[in-house]
């Protein structure tokens, strides 16, 4: 059996890992012995898109397998039955393939809280894990994420007290103690970004380089005045002239970040755990929010690669 690049299928334990999100699809091919990706393929085929294309629930359904049927071959592995699959996020929600009721916290970070499920589907064993649920909040996906993160004994004294927070167009701030999930918020920082910046007049088409100087100026503006104020300043700095347009981006950003970390806890240890693309941004809004306080930078390649982790722990018996 060869990968899509020709080279043989290592003679090793694999497992199949997909991480179904709102907007994207991802499966990987993993060996489980060391949790190196040996192929992926990523495709927009998001939960979203699919149940907006579909008038009924066996024809979305339909759809799901249809995706992953693709992903499948595409990998060279559509008749590897013997290797199991891990799917989380979206594909588990109520638009999604097999909708699973959310778990209640607190949960063990190791994922024995978790709610699962077992299914063969087309002679291949595949496990569907759901999300967990707050008194008002709810998350999808995040929870195989915090379960990479934390897998490795050298964060078992972090796991102990901790808030982590995990940047994207919901960022979550998830509460840590002895070792499982007690509580966690949900900041809609990056789809207020997406909406404004594209559907407002305080946006700008961003510049080719990102201005600290102007995302400072953001943080400080929602420091003394609010966020309502601050955000309609992305528009008068630049109209006023204060600003370049191009910067305006940076502006807004800081602003939204900025009213997001203004709310973290100065007293407990933060995790940030954010991909590439917003890694500098929040690190810079914690150290400017709370200069005194300790944060712990997880490396953006090791969050790529915490789903992944994840699964392979939350696959133990496949």
């Amino acid at each position: 059996m060869h990968s899509p690049n020709g080279k043989a299928l290592p003679a090793v334990p694999l497992l199949l890992s997909c991480d179904w999100g709102t907007s994207s699809f991802r499966l990987r091919l993993v060996n489980r012995r060391t949790a190196r990706i040996e192929a992926e393929h990523a495709t927009e085929d998001g939960a979203k898109p699919i149940a907006a294309a579909t008038t009924s629930v066996a024809a979305r359904h339909r759809a799901f397998r249809e995706v992953l049927q693709r992903g499948l071959d595409t990998l060279g592995v559509a008749d590897r039955t013997d290797i199991p699959l891990v799917i989380s996020g979206m594909a588990c929600s109520t638009i999604g393939w097999q909708p699973l009721g959310y778990a209640s916290l607190p949960a063990r970070l190791s994922g024995k809280d978790f709610v699962v499920a077992d299914r063969r589907i087309q002679g291949r064993q595949v496990r569907f894990v759901s999300g967990l649920r707050a008194a008002c909040d709810v998350m999808r996906g995040e929870e195989c994420e915090l379960t990479g993160l934390f897998a490795s004994p050298s964060r078992q004294s972090l796991a102990l007290d901790c808030l982590v927070v995990m940047p994207g167009t919901h960022s979550k701030h998830v509460r840590v103690r002895r070792g499982r999930i007690t509580d966690f918020c949900t900041h809609p920082t990056g789809e207020l970004f997406e909406i404004l910046s594209k559907h407002s007049t305080f946006g700008g088409k961003p510049g080719r380089t990102f201005s600290a100087r102007s995302f400072r100026a953001g943080i400080e503006a929602v420091q003394r005045s609010g966020v309502g104020p601050a955000l309609f300043r992305t528009r008068a700095r630049t109209v006023l002239g204060y600003m370049p347009a191009e910067q305006s981006a940076d502006f807004l950003s800081g602003a939204l970040i900025g009213a997001e970390i203004a709310s973290l806890p100065r007293d407990i240890p933060i995790v940030l755990a954010a991909a590439r693309t917003l890694a500098r941004r929040y690190a810079l809004a914690v150290q400017l929010l709370r200069p005194q306080g300790l944060l712990i930078r997880i490396a953006p390649a090791e969050v790529a690669h915490a789903v992944v982790r994840g699964h392979l722990q939350l696959a133990s018996g496949l």
